[in-house]
């Protein structure tokens, strides 16, 4: 299967599934483990129609006090991360994704400690790792040079059997996958 057909067979898989009620769920799973008990700084994104609804993650967030990252989107290739304090602060950006405004700084990731726990989005994952992104590369060139704890989100209706993967692709351990039924273990 080819990354073009892998992505049309996640994105019809997905449309099957509430994916509210699979943001909540998935929630419901990180709020109990210790990764994110521990954290003080999260990198997480603003969920588009076609992905888990990360909302209740995001307000939680900021309601434990625990500093907020969000990306944002410089160009066809680049992305920082933002600091945002309240979700009023996002405004539709590239691609319709809420993200910060462009006046605010961007964050040094490079400055996080043990204490960061990243949330990935993906189109599709497989068990043993391999991630499929939407094909702009952002998280494979971030996920490069983090070195914190991270959990890739992808609902199980789009685990695949078997996904392309390139040399460039980050992996990802069973246990950072994490479903609306809990990581795969």
């Amino acid at each position: 299967m080819t990354k073009t057909e892998a992505r049309k067979l996640a994105k019809s898989r997905r449309s099957a599934v509430d994916l509210y009620t699979v943001g909540h769920a998935m929630a419901g799973v990180l709020f109990t483990l210790p990764a994110w008990c521990s954290a003080d700084t999260v990198l997480a994104f603003a969920s588009m129609p076609d992905e888990p609804d990360t909302a209740e993650i995001l307000q939680q967030t900021l309601a434990d006090g625990k500093r907020l990252l969000l990306p944002r989107v410089l160009s066809r290739t680049k992305m920082d991360w933002v600091e945002i304090s309240s979700l009023s602060q996002l405004r539709p950006g590239a691609y319709g994704i809420l993200e910060a405004p462009a006046n605010l700084p961007a964050f040094d990731t490079a400055a996080l400690d043990g204490g960061a726990l990243a949330l990935i989005p993906c189109l599709a994952a497989s068990p043993d790792g391999v991630r499929l992104g939407r094909g702009g590369g952002y998280y494979d060139r971030f996920l490069a040079h983090y070195k914190g704890r991270r959990l890739l989100v992808c609902p199980t209706a789009a685990l695949l059997d078997d996904l392309p993967c390139e040399g460039w692709d980050v992996r990802f351990a069973r246990q950072e996958i994490l479903t609306e039924k809990g990581t795969l273990l």
